[in-house]
């Protein structure tokens, strides 16, 4: 099985499942790693440094800056106490005057010095020489340990989670077919990379009669049985192996051979289709949930689902009883998957 980066928009913002596109993990990774190795030698990281230096003469600048305004702020607390202080009690409406500006004056103190260490925590950059020469050495011998094998990918991911903060991946489809990859380093450097992204051999490698035979064979079939007909007539995938569910779900998709009531626009709605299934925004509608909510259940075993298509819609199978039973739930709980029991709604004979 070859890993794949995929985006997951269309899952977790509209219920329908599936994803907006998938790319191989491979050359994206192996793009990431030669740029890094080759940008961290101990000239560049040297460079960085001394940017680091800069942006921490310019810290203390503004700490300076900061210092000042919270000298005054309490210089203008303490007098507006002396005054209020002073003043006759007897004089009522001079007293309660000083007395408020006095409040103001802590106030604004206040605020200004949790200002202060909001700045304080957000924009330190302070690296010890001693973290300097770390850092270079680091730079001499990053690539003969990231090379190493007894280094994990969980480490590599730490080293690169040290130097690169986001990478966003953006399909390209012209002039050529490619995939960007945006790197935003601590630093706040971006740098951007493009790698070829290939187009699927699908399409030629599948014999025209296996997929006729699956457009005849999706109406009324599970994809486990039409593997198992394709398989019984001496059908082979174009690799000369014989059919799975999965290997049927993945041809249909491709080809976008849909079963009746797997439609989008049917998932879109918030009826059921007409095995009585409904789509996850549609259930989420019913109940009035969060279409997460309907993943926890589906995901804990309390909601069963089908989905026909890789990557495509879930399908809930919900009687009238259990979808009862939830709605009484919601009302009688605030909806907080974790205080959900899924063994609640598993009656027998109610699924």
């Amino acid at each position: 099985r070859h890993p794949i980066y995929e985006c997951q928009r269309r899952r977790l913002h509209d219920g329908q499942g599936g994803i907006c596109w998938s790319v191989p993990a491979r050359p994206i990774d192996a793009a990431v790693e030669a740029h890094v190795l080759a940008a961290v030698t101990p000239a560049n990281l040297e460079l960085a440094l001394e940017v680091l230096t800069q942006f921490e003469q310019d810290a203390a600048e503004r700490d300076h800056q900061w210092q000042l305004q919270l000298e005054r702020a309490r210089y203008e607390a303490q007098r507006a106490e002396h005054q209020y202080d002073v003043v006759d009690p007897e004089h009522r409406l001079v007293a309660r005057t000083l007395e408020r500006r006095w409040n103001e004056k802590l106030q604004q103190l206040q605020e200004l010095e949790q200002a202060y260490t909001t700045a304080q925590r957000t924009q330190r950059l302070d690296v010890t020489p001693q973290e300097r020469q770390q850092i270079l050495r680091l730079a001499a011998d990053l690539p003969a340990v990231w090379r190493a094998p007894t280094t994990t990918q969980a480490e590599r991911k730490e080293l690169l989670g040290l130097l690169i903060k986001q990478i966003a991946l953006t399909p390209v489809e012209a002039p050529q077919r490619q995939t960007r990859i945006h790197l935003l380093w601590h630093t706040t450097a971006t740098t951007d990379l493009t790698v070829a992204r290939q187009r699927s051999p699908e399409r030629v490698r599948t014999p025209p009669q296996v997929i006729e035979a699956i457009a005849i064979l999706a109406v009324g079939r599970t994809d486990a049985a039409i593997a198992k007909a394709l398989n019984a007539q001496g059908l082979a995938s174009g690799r000369g192996r014989p059919f799975t569910a999965k290997a049927v779900a993945w041809i249909r998709h491709h080809y976008q051979i849909r079963k009746p009531g797997s439609d989008r626009q049917v998932a879109a709605g918030t009826m059921a289709r007409a095995d009585g299934r409904y789509s996850t925004r549609a259930l989420a509608t019913r109940l009035g949930v969060s279409i997460a909510t309907v993943h926890y259940w589906r995901e804990h075993g309390v909601l069963p689902a089908v989905q026909e298509l890789p990557g495509g819609p879930w399908w809930h199978a919900i009687t009238p009883e259990v979808l009862e039973r939830l709605r009484t739930h919601i009302r009688r709980v605030p909806v907080q998957p974790t205080a959900f029991d899924p063994q609640h709604f598993l009656v027998e004979g109610a699924l």
